[in-house]
């Protein structure tokens, strides 16, 4: 009777147990799904005023009466379209109270020809300027489409942010407005401005404004050199800020432009505005306003009005200070500090690294013998999870068509899709892999061995892309102190603190994931 007690007592037990497996099983897995929806909380844009919105704020609504006229059809320079949208620019300027003026030049633009290009530049004075604040944004459109996304929204948006300024009466600094002719031409009309025109020298800060799709949220995706000062006030002013240090540094690296570059090589200051999603609209015919998201728009004015008025008020004698490291981090807040900090957040995550190993050795969870192969394992799923995604997306190409794959790549409602089963193929091959590696090393050697190669690239983008750094140094450090607590823990029901510390990872992670994909 005694061991039939102990033998139920037993089977009680078991069954405890494996029900709290099953329950922290559970909870491992809302944690990473929690951090994946927390990731994606900030790639969105506000959302849309409409016609109601109150006088002195900014609303989509009121933009998109403007640019159902401005992006009505294809306006490339030298056309009958170009001039009717020139001219209806004009127009509503001046219905603003402003006196607009044509900078025009002719110049030879390749196979083009000769072309005459015709810039709209006006002032709004100041009660004391420092130095005026530049808005800019080009008014063409490419041959094949109206333009509406690029550049149309940003045009509409100065027409509406002028009309909310004008009811709060004038800023310290002087406001120039420049709707620039024949960026897509390479930039001719900002080569133009900051060529010969008398204002060219004066600002002390640029906001321009661009789009590469016609959807998702506005990005400040550039900035001038020494931009610490710039980032600070940014992060003050505008209510829905979304940036990266990250993908300024890789754009540097890119051959792509826009009027910001022209502004740069003047010696001028300033942030760059861009909103990317929906690429397939991207000089397309698909780029016309009803196919234009008003979030969008509402966020590219949301930036306009809101760091207008603070630049406006503030001295723009000397704007520059020591470039910084930026990025969102919950929603739209965002971290940042000067970038000179990165080489020392390196240097407590190698010492962190160093203590971790002696914590695992002497606690005999860790071993060095174990590390280098927690090394190669990690190098080895890389490589398998790339040869396996690269062989899927070979199979892809050669069973579709070129359109098919044009929709696949491009169009965000079919991409997501394709995305999360890579991703679920990847996650797949991962833990199948890491389950049967795990027979011949200690989880703790495969996590130390992991970190080692994190090391390595957190020290690459230190020294040479440090404005992506945080991207990797910050899911060590987090990391790191969840590998402590498992070694500290002498069971193995320490896969909880893999799950909660690798947190930060997936929130950076992401959000640089569904970048990319846009």
């Amino acid at each position: 009777m005694e061991n039939l007690s102990t033998s139920m007592a037993d089977t009680r037990l078991a069954a405890g147990r494996g029900s709290l497996k099953w329950l922290r099983r559970t909870l491992i897995l809302a944690c990473i799904a929690g951090a994946i929806l927390i990731g994606l909380q900030q790639i969105k844009a506000p959302h849309p005023a409409d016609l109601d919105a109150r006088p002195e704020d900014f609303s989509s609504a009121r933009a998109m009466e403007q640019l159902e006229q401005i992006a009505e059809e294809p306006h490339p320079v030298g056309s009958s379209a170009h001039d009717v949208v020139r001219d209806y620019l004009l127009s509503e300027l001046k219905g603003l109270g402003l006196a607009p003026e044509i900078h025009n030049s002719s110049a030879v633009l390749g196979d083009r020809g000769m072309v005459t290009l015709e810039n709209i530049v006006t002032r709004i004075p100041g009660t004391s300027s420092t130095r005026p604040v530049m808005i800019a944004a080009h008014y063409d459109s490419v041959p094949s489409g109206p333009g509406a996304g690029d550049d149309g929204a940003a045009i509409a948006a100065m027409l509406e942010t002028v009309r909310a300024l004008q009811t709060s009466g004038p800023l310290k600094n002087d406001l120039i407005l420049l709707m620039t002719d024949g960026e897509e031409l390479g930039l001719a009309g900002a080569r133009l401005f900051m060529a010969n025109h008398p204002w060219a020298a004066e600002p002390g800060v640029v906001l321009n404004f661009e789009a590469r799709g016609n959807r998702g949220p506005s990005f400040m995706f550039e900035t001038s050199d020494q931009n610490g000062w710039l980032i600070s006030e940014f992060l003050k002013a505008a209510p829905h800020p979304v940036g990266y240090s990250l993908i300024y540094n890789v754009y540097k690296l890119m051959p792509n432009d826009t009027d910001m570059t022209m502004f740069k090589e003047g010696g001028l200051a300033g942030l760059n505005f861009a909103f990317g999603m929906g690429a397939n609209a991207y000089h397309d015919e698909m780029d016309t306003p009803v196919n234009l998201d008003q979030a969008s728009l509402q966020h590219h004015g949301e930036y306009m009005l809101s760091l207008t008025r603070h630049f406006g008020d503030l001295n723009l004698q000397e704007v520059r200070q020591e470039d910084a490291i930026y990025f969102n981090v919950i929603g739209w807040k965002m971290a940042h500090y000067p970038q000179s900090w990165a080489v020392w957040i390196l240097v407590f995550a190698v010492l962190l690294y160093v203590l971790t190993l002696w914590h695992g050795m002497k606690r005999r969870k860790i071993s060095l013998k174990g590390t280098a192969g927690g090394f190669v394992i990690f190098l080895l799923l890389l490589g398998v999870v790339y040869g396996a995604a690269a062989l899927a997306w070979r199979l892809i190409r050669s069973s579709v068509s070129q359109e098919q794959l044009r929709v696949i790549g491009l169009d965000p409602q079919v991409s997501v899709y394709w995305f999360v089963g890579f991703l679920a193929v990847t996650i797949g091959i991962v833990w199948l892999l890491v389950r049967w590696l795990s027979k011949y090393n200690h989880a703790e050697n495969i996590w130390s061995g992991t970190l080692l190669v994190w090391l390595m690239i957190s020290a690459a983008t230190c020294f040479y892309l440090p404005g992506g750094s945080y991207l990797f140094v910050w899911p060590l450090i987090f990391s790191l102190i969840g590998l402590n607590v498992s070694i500290f823990t002498w069971n193995n029901d320490s896969d909880w603190a893999s799950a909660f510390f690798a947190v930060p990872g997936f929130i950076l992670l992401r959000r640089f994931v569904i970048w990319c994909l846009c």
